[in-house]
């Protein structure tokens, strides 16, 4: 398998992270004031187990891989963790259970594929996220791919990109109808938009999800396109400079929005703009062109493969051409599955595949002709599930790995999967997503859910039960982000009831079909009413799911005090401090 000769400065980076790691065993330096921070910038990070394991993040640009890249991926997986790469909700990958001594290799072979985990983890510029859809829909300007790769590129090891009082995410949308965008809880967010004849970038910063989520600040109706990248580069300035450094709960760009308010921050962003120019950061405009949009039907077909065409099959926007999502299931995909993917896509994407924030896969220039023979290709892998709507379950790894995590969020993920495809609620009648997070934190995204969980713990009588804060109605939707409301704590072995019963409700009681699941979660948890009649109906909406999941102390079984998959008592005695806050 070719490798790339890695330049110099990667070399020498190498060099240094591998003598680390030796002067951390030699006792030559501090393990958590030292080394912890050290390897974070490396996107090495402890894991629950504790000891030797680590988990390993890589960056997927704009989350593009090639199968030459997945191969690599599979390899380092087999030989180095459990096997499995799994997908984040940043289109990120991760491995588990990786040895700290075999770390220093893993990041090599990274390097010599044009793969990366600088940056990764630590409190620096994270990932450039781009949709999955970017340079396919009808309804994109112009290409964001370019611009896209200029941002990534220009903070990758940059001065201020490791060293920021905490992390910092951006990401790009080629359209505001883009389901697979998410721009809106990003410190940067950018959509290519055309305002007044004139192509550019609305340009929003300062959200965030965590456990206090937080809407952005406009800060460009229409940047151009030269200025997009000074533009980023004084936001990450205004961080680098207000961010709070002493009070790590508090260090985000997004209290630095909530300090100032919104104008005080678009006048420091305007300072910071002015001082990047005159350090000489420049942009320019890229070649952005897109063929003419000309999408054509996607050819029928019967059966189970019928069914696949009509939920993940979509026309490209150019003639003859498909975009094809490919479920994967909580986002982990085994070493033989991923080579069998770059096989496929070989064969039938032209060798682009991207990952998703939903922890799938988008194939993305599938001729119609090939489309039968990708169909049968996915079905040997178990991989035609419908992918993006309500049995397709978000989830971070939670407490299986996570020292932060509460509850096992992903085998949660995985009964409700069962459960609702069992009970008819699947997205030819329900759409929408259900996120999941171990802990509050949100990795897992669970503020944008249609439906959002987050895993908690709570006492029935004097006994510990795993638990799941349930929150409704959540959506990044282009202009707009919805975050979910909270309604009620459920049992874990009861959410699966409480969310095939608000399904069913919605399918009863929707005003008309087109609304939304979304939407009528909306109007049950009072959107758009004043205060007390919103909380008035939270408050009827928890009364109405109540006799679903209510236990009392003398009902509880055993199975009730463990948590889903769980061979022992639930319990909070493994939490940890979480690395992210590291």
């Amino acid at each position: 398998m070719t490798t790339n000769a890695l330049s110099a400065a990667v070399e020498a980076e190498l060099q240094k992270y591998s003598s680390t790691v030796q002067a951390l065993h030699a006792g030559a330096i501090d393990p958590d004031k030292e080394f912890k921070p050290f390897r974070l910038v490396h996107g090495v990070y402890g894991q629950r187990q504790g000891g030797e394991n680590q988990m390993v993040r890589l960056k997927l640009k704009y989350g593009k891989v090639t199968p030459h890249q997945m191969r690599t991926l599979a390899d380092l997986s087999e030989r180095y963790s459990n096997g499995i790469s799994h997908i984040t909700t940043r289109q990120a990958i991760q491995y588990h259970y990786v040895k700290l001594d075999d770390t220093p290799e893993v990041l090599r072979r990274l390097e010599e594929v044009g793969l990366t985990a600088r940056e990764a983890c630590g409190n620096a510029v994270r990932a450039v996220c781009g949709s999955p859809n970017a340079g396919t829909r009808s309804d994109e300007p112009f290409a964001i791919e370019p611009y896209a790769e200029a941002v990534f590129q220009h903070f990758l090891r940059g001065p201020r990109s490791s060293n920021l009082p905490r992390k910092f995410k951006i990401a790009l949308s080629g359209s505001d109808a883009d389901p697979l965008q998410q721009v809106n809880i990003q410190d940067v967010g950018i959509t290519a938009i055309v305002k007044d004849g004139k192509q550019g970038f609305r340009v929003v910063a300062g959200a965030g999800l965590g456990s206090m989520p937080v809407a952005p600040c406009l800060i460009a109706a229409c940047c151009a396109k030269e200025d997009l990248v000074p533009l980023c580069d004084a936001v990450v300035r205004v961080h680098h400079k207000h961010g709070d450094r002493q009070n790590r709960a508090k260090a985000r760009l997004k209290f630095v929005l909530k300090a100032k308010g919104e104008d005080g921050f678009r006048a420091l962003v305007a300072e910071e703009l002015a001082n990047a120019r005159a350090d000489g950061v420049t942009g320019r405009v890229l070649p952005d062109a897109l063929p003419a949009a000309n999408p054509t039907p996607i050819p029928e077909a019967t059966g189970a493969e019928g069914a696949w065409r009509r939920l993940n099959v979509r026309p490209h926007r150019e003639a003859g051409l498909a975009v094809v999502s490919v479920c994967v299931p909580r986002g982990d995909i085994p070493a033989p599955m991923m080579r069998a993917l770059a096989v496929l896509a070989e064969r039938f994407s032209e060798g682009d595949v991207r990952s998703t924030n939903d922890q799938n896969l988008v194939f993305r220039r599938v001729a119609h002709a090939h489309l039968s023979a990708l169909f049968g290709g996915l079905g040997e892998l178990g991989l035609t599930r419908s992918a993006h709507g309500l049995t397709d379950v978000v989830s971070c790894p939670g407490a299986s790995t996570c020292q932060l995590g509460i509850t096992l969020s992903k085998n949660l993920a995985k009964e409700l999967e069962t459960r609702l495809a069992e009970r008819g609620l699947d997205p030819a009648n329900v759409g929408g997503r259900i996120n999941i997070s171990g802990c509050p934190n949100s990795c897992g995204q669970h503020h944008i859910g249609t439906i959002g969980l987050h895993g908690a713990a709570s006492k029935i009588g004097d006994k510990l039960v795993p638990h799941y804060a349930l929150m409704v109605g959540g959506g990044d939707e282009g202009e707009k982000v919805h975050f979910a409301s909270l309604i009620c704590r459920v049992p874990a072995r009861k959410v699966a009831e409480v969310v095939s019963a608000l399904g069913g409700w919605y399918l009863a009681e929707r005003s008309a079909s087109t609304q939304t699941f979304a939407a009528w979660l909306r109007v049950q948890a009072g959107a758009g009413l004043d205060k007390d009649a919103a909380r008035k109906s939270r408050e009827a909406l928890k009364a109405r799911i109540e006799p679903i999941c209510a236990i009392k102390p003398d009902q509880l079984a055993e199975a009730d005090l463990r948590d889903l998959g769980a061979d022992k008592l639930f319990s909070l005695d493994e939490l940890g401090a979480g690395e992210c806050m590291a």
